[in-house]
């Protein structure tokens, strides 16, 4: 049985410190559209190598 309370108690430690250490939203935010541009990027990156590369072998 104490061996449960110990343990409840270390998860409810982690969850409220976990709290304090997040992000504020709007910095959230604007990580996720920046990762996502830099993904968009790099895929047409990705898009015009192939071509270049279908354009050189087809060539």
């Amino acid at each position: 049985m104490s061996s449960h309370a110990v343990t409840y108690a270390l998860l409810h430690r982690r969850s409220s410190r976990a709290f304090f250490l997040a992000r504020p939203t709007q910095h959230v935010e604007s990580f996720r559209v920046a990762r996502e541009v830099v993904r968009a990027l790099a895929a047409l990156g990705a898009l015009i190598g192939w071509g270049g590369v279908c354009f050189l072998l087809g060539g």
